[in-house]
């Protein structure tokens, strides 16, 4: 199949972008978080959370020399993170509202791995705005709204200021029932993207990510001939889909501390692939590498300085070599490479040597 052509960005808006800031300049839209976990009913953990903490950190951790990005994210007088890594080099907008905060709740019985985390907004922030957004052309924009703060018009913004857009599905399709959610926040549950204004948009999207159980809500089929459509399948890895084919990429073995947080990290890998000239299918290995770092830690993750050497490395040996990365071009091309298996063997060795640094930290000794 051949390349697939960047959607959205006619001739004029085009020349706007050449006008714009600089050439890998990347936009990420959505709320940082309070997340509290509780087990059997007892607080477990109380972390930094929403999508845009986990994605500012792997960008910043996995984006080649020279790309930058600016994140577009609201909290309220309450935030007690603003110290922490990713707000502190991505500073949020001050909104009087209480930020926004979830309570994940397992129960005392399940399994770190099993899939019980039952999800509820306690406080919601106030929504991103299109005014909001930076008034200039960008490479590259994240919607990764969490709590509905993404809205359809902000979207529609964002499609217009950036070459590229790639969407978590979450940010489209969550809705918060406080009927259901009996007097702890509102559940979180999912309505079909078909019915919901964000649905004319997907055609000017070029991803949009999905986990498999958002993916029926989603309508793949119908979602892959408007856009490359990524199915995260937690140990299973990851489908692409797009207009005339699909490919299945492996995943990373981890064991599962803490699911929040993996498919923001998933994309943020994905992004960061496609900045360093990786096809779709190979930075979809690097999804699923920081998916997998991801979930071996509670709250946002913090990477190794070795492994993250390790990892660089290896992408500037076996990224494409391109006179400007495609997530920066007009066009995106779908299938593995010839070295897509050794990219893959490659990271599961720099996944080894990060599970190796954990073992000699018996804070943060997941391996086992």
């Amino acid at each position: 199949m051949p390349p697939a052509a960047m959607p959205g960005v006619g001739e004029e808006e085009e020349q706007q972008t050449k006008q714009g800031g600089p050439a890998l300049e990347g936009l990420v839209v959505g709320s940082y978080c309070h997340d509290v976990l509780l087990r059997g009913g007892r607080v477990v953990g109380e972390t930094l959370g929403g999508a845009a903490a986990f994605v500012s950190t792997v960008l910043d951790a996995a984006s080649p020399p020279g790309a930058s990005f600016s994140v577009v994210s609201k909290v309220g007088p309450d935030f007690a993170y603003a110290s922490a890594p990713a707000p502190a080099r991505h500073p949020p907008l001050l909104c009087p509202a209480p930020t926004t905060s979830f309570h994940a709740r397992f129960s005392a019985a399940a399994a770190h791995d099993a899939p019980d985390r039952q999800l509820s907004r306690v406080h919601a922030c106030d929504p991103i705005y299109p005014d909001d957004l930076p008034d200039r052309r960008f490479a590259y924009g994240l919607a990764v709204g969490v709590a509905g703060e993404v809205l359809p018009e902000t979207l529609d913004r964002m499609v217009r200021l950036c070459r590229a857009v790639l969407v978590d599905a979450q940010a489209l399709i969550r809705v918060f029932d406080a009927a259901a959610g009996g007097g702890g926040g509102a559940a979180v549950r999912h309505v079909a993207l078909e019915g919901t204004p964000y649905a004319p948009l997907l055609q000017r999207v070029a991803f949009l990510k999905a986990s498999s159980e958002e993916a029926p809500y989603i309508g793949v089929e119908t979602a892959r001939r408007r856009c490359c459509v990524i199915v995260t399948e937690g140990k299973e890895g990851c489908r692409l889909y797009w207009d005339g084919g699909e490919a299945r990429v492996a995943p990373f073995s981890a064991v599962q501390v803490d699911p929040t947080g993996a498919g923001d990290s998933y994309l943020a890998g994905f992004a960061a692939g496609l900045l360093w000239g990786l096809s779709a299918t190979d930075a979809a290995l690097i999804g699923n590498f920081f998916g997998a770092a991801a979930v071996s830690q509670i709250g946002v993750p913090t990477f190794h300085p070795e492994m993250l050497q390790a990892v660089k490395k290896i992408l500037e040996d076996k990224a494409i070599q391109r006179s400007s990365p495609c997530i920066n071009g007009a066009m995106f091309t779908f299938q593995r490479s010839i070295t897509h298996d050794e990219l893959h063997a490659s990271l599961e060795e720099a996944a080894r040597l990060m599970c190796e640094q954990k073992q000699t930290d018996p804070a943060t000794n997941n391996c086992d």
